[in-house]
């Protein structure tokens, strides 16, 4: 910075009109203290000597020569770590790494450090880094959670060697977290930096923390499981970390809280615990969740969950409901043949007048239930069409959730008799047709689903009695099918579908026990018919919505297949459902996903989307088919972080602060980042010389009009001239 003056003469004469200045304000001093008072005469000298000064100084034309950067041939260079460590979390409730650099460098505000330095030096450029150097742009924000790994070394010496016409490298600023697990040590270019002596200043991005990880997963992953017998799950839980930790295990089903453990590990320690027996009500598939709460700073959030498909099988020991309007011939045979196997535990309840009623077995009172949970208590149900009317309306209902929630099994026999318009699509069958023949009418038996090859089938011989009342199946439910169908006409008489997690059916033979009277083989026929039957009812549905299952950890960043098979009502695999997945992840992460079948498996529905986060996933699944019937399952993914990047996720301070030091630049961590912060740059760089004249300023004119106008201002007031 230099101050020199525009006076065009020789500096002489300019002290010569100085000097001529001064002594005529002495020999005007002289006379005006004669003329007036002293203190008046003073303060009159002193506003006249400083107009004097003040003209001087716009003669003299004095000037500041200045050296600044010159913007126009000045790089600054921004280096942004997009690596995979960048995505993670130093505190569960913070924001990434990344989005902490992001506000910084966004060039759509006017307040932000990336605006302001534009404004400042011009010429800004911004890149960013993982394994390769690309230019910053919008979309290179969402690099981060492709996990690639990190190589600042690379991206100092591509920065260092990268040339561009007339401008020169003043400045790099690094935002990273200090991990290079690929290519060159940042140290070692350091060292050039150092020579041309260009300053790396760096931003840390990260915290200090003791890393670690607490991990949990269920120990035995097909346990034996039965329904309504006690089953006990075990979890493994793993502290990897240097220190102690407490935390809480969590076993869960769906949105139910089973059993909350408190736990103390010791470093490094692993332990097994066993949760408090649980009895499964129902057979069927059940899904099982583990939940630890782990530290903010856990390495690896994809272990901090686990999920366990447990298939319960049925129960050694089916509970069964017997229900009638009236005493019909059936209830007997069915009674004896039910009653008395030890497999089979009868309820029945039969009204034999207007307030009597026969109730047999522990479950039932003698009288109609009310309670719409009365089902519940029940795997299947034999239910007498005339007693629907009897029943009111909120019972009625809750015989849909018993069979499609609950996984119940109900057969219907008799008249449909409006029936129908009560319970809808439950019922298999549309319409019927009444049949009272003369002779009996000889059936057909199909081997699936009911029996298998080991029953021969082929060889029963069930009939329809002749001169009692009987129904043909005329038009039955779309997904409905016959498995007991007449040899004349193939009308079937038992009916049968899927409904929910259930089974139902309708059973057009009310006086079927005269197969029991007929001989010796019809009774065993009619035995080995009505348990296969109820047993079937009683193992509750098949799954008609398979999840495919897998037990690897799925990868941030990579399309995830979603799969799933769809049975139809009929048991038949399904290829006109409509089915959709919600899936819904951590921070928030949530997408729909539709599903179309695949060609290769009938029934077989995919689709895909793509984990940008590591942790559980939930996955809904809802099937919806052209009848109306939906069905809803969900599944529990675990997706991990990728390669190498996911083994070390530290705060590499101290390497960071070595970069800075050995270059001359700054280190700062990004906590103490601020819009004003300006970087070290090179001290040999090229500048633009800029002069600015110190009489052009406009508060010398203003103290001149205010020093002569209060002059002014004052002989007027003295009565001077």
């Amino acid at each position: 910075m230099n101050v020199g003056l525009d006076w065009p003469l020789s500096p002489f004469l300019l002290g010569l009109l100085a000097l001529a200045l001064l002594l005529l304000l002495i020999f005007h001093g002289r006379s005006l203290l004669r003329s007036t008072l002293s203190s008046l005469a003073w303060k009159l000298l002193f506003l006249r000597g400083c107009v004097l000064l003040l003209l001087l100084f716009l003669i003299a034309r004095p000037y500041l020569d200045t050296e600044e950067p010159d913007s126009s041939k000045l790089r600054l260079l921004n280096l942004v770590d997009l690596s995979g460590s960048m995505d993670v979390r130093d505190d569960k409730q913070g924001l990434r790494r990344i989005e902490e650099v992001r506000p910084i460098l966004d060039w759509s505000r006017e307040d932000s450090w990336l605006t302001l330095r534009n404004k400042e030096y011009g010429k800004v450029e911004n890149l960013g880094f993982s394994k390769h150097i690309d230019r910053l742009t919008g979309q290179s924000w969402s690099q981060t959670e492709l996990g690639r790994k990190t190589a600042l070394g690379d991206a100092l010496n591509e920065g260092l060697a990268k040339k561009e016409d007339k401008t020169v490298l003043g400045s790099v600023v690094v935002f990273s977290d200090g991990m290079n697990n690929h290519g060159t040590s940042f140290l070692e270019v350091a060292k050039e930096y150092r020579s041309q002596g260009i300053p790396v200043n760096v931003v840390g991005v990260g915290s200090v923390l003791p890393r670690g990880d607490l991990r949990i997963a269920f120990d035995d992953r097909k346990p034996n499981a039965v329904a309504k017998e006690e089953l006990v799950l075990k979890a493994e839980v793993t502290n990897q970390y240097g220190q102690d930790h407490s935390a809480n295990v969590k076993l869960l089903s769906g949105e139910e809280t089973i059993e909350v453990l408190p736990l103390t590990l010791k470093a490094g320690e692993k332990r097994r615990v066993s949760f408090s027996p649980y009895v499964p009500k129902v057979a069927g598939p059940k899904r099982f969740r583990l939940e630890i709460d782990s530290p903010n700073w856990d390495a690896d959030p994809s272990n901090d969950s686990d999920s366990l498909l447990v298939v319960v099988n049925p129960p050694e020991r089916f509970s069964l409901l017997y229900l009638s309007s009236q005493a019909r011939p059936l209830y007997p045979f069915v009674k004896r043949v039910l009653g008395n196997e030890e497999r089979f535990e009868l309820n029945s309840l039969v009204r034999l007048g207007e307030k009597v009623f026969h109730a047999f077995g522990e479950k039932v009172q003698p009288n109609y239930p009310t309670d719409p949970g009365f089902w519940m208590d029940f795997d299947a149900v034999l239910m007498d069409l005339d007693a629907l009317p009897e029943l009111n309306a909120t019972v009625v209902s809750s015989l849909k959730d018993f069979v499609q929630k609950r996984g119940g099994g109900l057969l219907f026999f008799g008249a449909l008799q409006g029936a129908r318009e009560r319970l809808g699509g439950l019922i298999p069958v549309k319409t019927l047709e009444r049949v009272e023949a003369k002779g009996n009418l000889s059936l057909s038996v199909f081997e699936e689903p009911l029996f298998g090859p080991e029953d021969e089938v082929e060889d029963m011989k069930p009939f329809l009695p002749g001169r009692l009342p009987g129904y043909f199946v005329k038009e039955q439910n779309q997904g409905a099918r016959g498995v007991v169908v007449s040899k004349a006409n193939g009308k079937p008489v038992l009916s049968i579908q899927a409904y929910g997690a259930g089974k139902v059916g309708y059973w057009g033979v009310p006086h079927d026990w005269r197969r029991a009277l007929a001989d010796e083989d019809g009774a065993k026929e009619f035995r080995k018919f009505w348990q296969a039957l109820v047993q079937w009812l009683g193992e509750g549905g098949e799954e008609r919505l398979k999840i495919q299952e897998s037990e690897k950890l799925l990868l941030r960043g990579v399309e995830t297949a979603l799969r799933v098979e769809a049975l139809g009502s009929d048991f038949e695999p399904s290829t006109d459902a409509l089915v959709k997945a919600e899936v819904q992840g951590p921070d928030g992460f949530s997408q729909s996903v539709q599903l179309y079948p695949e060609g290769s498996v009938a029934g077989q529905y995919a689709g895909s989307f793509r984990p940008v986060l590591p942790g559980a996933y939930e996955v809904s699944y809802s099937l919806h088919f052209p009848d109306g019937e939906t069905l809803s399952s969900s599944n529990y993914l675990r997706v991990s972080e990728t390669g190498e990047e996911a083994k070390n996720l530290s705060y590499a301070e101290r390497e960071l602060k070595t970069l800075a030091n050995l270059t001359g630049g700054q280190f700062l961590p990004i906590s103490q980042m601020h819009a004003d912060w300006k970087p070290n740059f090179a001290e040999d760089l090229p500048v633009v010389r800029k002069r600015r004249s110190l009489a052009d300023a406009w508060p010398i004119f203003i103290a001149m009009f205010l020093a002569a106008g209060i002059e002014w201002i004052m002989r007027r007031q003295a009565g001077l001239k």
